[in-house]
């Protein structure tokens, strides 16, 4: 019977933690933080370390990384694209990490991880990244080794640590909104609904709708500012449904644009990234 590729990762990732346990090797990771949080929301950056490190992974940041790339190549600038998805790989495949008393150390393409807490940006490099670079020589086997190591949050939770290692408290009622590109191009639907099922006092009511986009689309809502306004508009009647007060997205692009119609409209709403609902669970 044939292996399909799927298989061969999944068995990939099984031996990866079973050689980690057995040998007591922490996972390293290298956190990529998109734009948008590092200038606005710096706290759910912040939240992802604290819950990343709490699962016993090791944590690093290299300095050097900046935008992905994804406004200037859904604008049609491929050719700047290209050049930030050149600079942006060498930021992390070139960054000479320090833990402790430790030596250095780069990134190890066979058994470190790139993760972010955004589905937008990490589809980008993963699915996106092969295409501006495909007939680049010089990247063609190095995009596609990163891409296989690079993961949005929530589905290395689930895909790689294992959901059951993670345990909270938290007692609140919220709702979650699913990102189009999370959901869409990344396959996350079910992973962030087991990680509130793992935490005590936790209650998800599930959003109407909620595998419709909010209207934001990065670049979709400066040029159809109209039909982006009047998606989120019906993304927050669908949340007043749902009796809660907090809504939790893995994607902040997608909550700065709610709460930004849910502020015009005096709408009193609380807005957090799940790497902040999970920090908050174990605090």
């Amino acid at each position: 019977m044939a292996i399909n590729e799927s298989q061969v990762v999944e068995q990939r990732i099984g031996f990866c933690r079973f050689n980690r346990y057995i040998f007591s090797i922490p996972m390293r990771v290298f956190l990529f933080v998109p734009c948008f949080i590092d200038q606005f929301y710096p706290n759910v950056a912040v939240s992802t370390i604290k819950v990343l490190e709490h699962l016993g992974c090791e944590v690093t940041f290299p300095e050097n990384q900046t935008c992905c790339g994804q406004p200037a190549y859904n604008s049609g600038y491929f050719d700047e694209a290209r050049l930030m998805a050149m600079h942006e790989m060498n930021a992390f495949m070139k960054f000479k990490a320090t833990v402790g008393d430790r030596k250095e150390y780069e990134f190890d393409p066979k058994h470190d991880y790139v993760v972010g807490p955004s589905g937008s940006c990490i589809a980008m490099i993963r699915n996106f990244y092969p295409q501006l670079l495909a007939d680049d020589e010089r990247f063609n086997q190095t995009v596609k080794s990163f891409g296989a190591r690079t993961y949005e949050f929530t589905e290395f939770i689930d895909r790689v640590i294992g959901v059951n290692k993670f345990h909270g408290k938290l007692n609140a009622s919220i709702s979650f909104h699913d990102s189009c590109h999370g959901l869409r191009e990344l396959g996350v639907k079910d992973g962030p609904r087991k990680i509130f099922k793992q935490i005590e006092g936790l209650k998800l009511v599930e959003l109407p709708q909620n595998e419709v986009c909010c209207g934001f689309g990065g670049t979709f809502s400066v040029k159809f500012p109209e039909i982006s306004v009047a998606m989120a508009d019906e993304k927050l009647k669908n949340f007043s449904l749902t009796g809660c007060d907090t809504l939790v997205s893995a994607d902040m692009s997608c909550l700065m644009h709610l709460q930004g119609r849910a502020k015009r409209h005096g709408t009193p709403v609380r807005f957090t990234h799940i790497a902040e609902i999970m920090a908050e669970s174990i605090s």
